[in-house]
């Protein structure tokens, strides 16, 4: 953090007003890296401020909402409002062209068609693809729906819901047999969900077309909630179990990319730890 401060002491050549206003944000760009808080002696001794002052400005931050204090230990860590704010911009932001660059790189890397689609309650809706050269083709595939136990994007998105949501969510699906390898019951299809987070990625193994075989991850939002996928697909025959591996990784990757770029990371020291583990999928 790039602080106006020489030693010890604020720059005075700024206004009064503005001087406090960039001690208040060294202050809040401080405690962001500080998940467990810290106390008026550490913020005044990191920021180069008297005490009383650093106690002020950390009293008045706390009442707009923008600091929590811990009444145990008197230490300070990030507030609500911050998340609030953060959370007003990204909800902003454009999925589809958050996702663009990362499915350019996807369909490049794996030489498959990458889709994308969005979870609306007990189904996926595909709202964009990027294609590469000879690649299964699908031209009238957007703002079609697809089935959350037949597909790997949906169980992408199934997989990275809390154990006792998925349960619910699961328990009240239509198990609409698509082909012969449909999951046909809710054990089954919660037993391939727990294999999927293992991995970090899901797979669709004919369960929804019979020619097709699918690899998808999840796509995770600032709060650390599923909200869309990214897969690739292809002929079944083309995509053998090293392949999958190797191109689950590559899914994997590519999820990840696009839920950083919507907000999933650590957030007011609260890491969200959705999504599989891509280091067990790549081995």
């Amino acid at each position: 953090m790039n602080r106006r401060v020489v030693h010890g002491c604020p720059d005075e050549r700024l206004p009064v007003s503005v001087q406090s206003l960039d001690r208040a944000l060294d202050i809040l760009e401080l405690l962001a890296d500080r998940p467990n808080g810290l106390g008026v002696t550490d913020v005044a001794t990191a920021i180069g401020l008297h005490k009383s002052t650093a106690g002020r400005l950390l009293i008045a931050l706390r009442e707009r909402g923008y600091l929590e204090k811990d009444p145990a230990t008197s230490t300070y860590r990030i507030g609500l409002k911050c998340v609030d704010l953060a959370g007003s911009q990204l909800d902003h932001l454009e999925l589809k062209v958050e996702a663009k660059p990362a499915m350019y790189e996807l369909s490049a890397t794996t030489g498959q068609t990458a889709f994308l689609a969005i979870l609306k309650e007990d189904h996926m809706v595909y709202v964009e693809k990027t294609e590469a050269y000879n690649s299964l083709r699908r031209y009238s595939i957007i703002g079609t729906q697809a089935p959350l136990h037949s597909t790997a994007l949906g169980k992408a998105a199934l997989m990275a819901l809390p154990e006792g949501e998925q349960q619910q969510v699961v328990r009240k699906l239509c198990f609409s047999e698509r082909t012969p390898q449909t999951h046909r019951t809710v054990d089954s299809l919660l037993e391939d969900l727990a294999r999927c987070r293992v991995r970090g990625y899901s797979v669709d193994d004919r369960e929804n077309e019979p020619e097709v075989r699918c690899v998808a991850a999840p796509i995770i939002d600032y709060r650390g909630r599923p909200i869309a996928a990214v897969s690739v697909s292809g002929r079944a025959d083309r995509f053998d179990e090293l392949y999958i591996a190797e191109t689950g990784a590559a899914v994997a990757a590519a999820a990840a990319t696009i839920s950083h770029r919507i907000g999933w990371r650590t957030l007011a020291g609260a890491a969200v730890r959705t999504q599989g583990n891509h280091e067990e999928a790549a081995k």
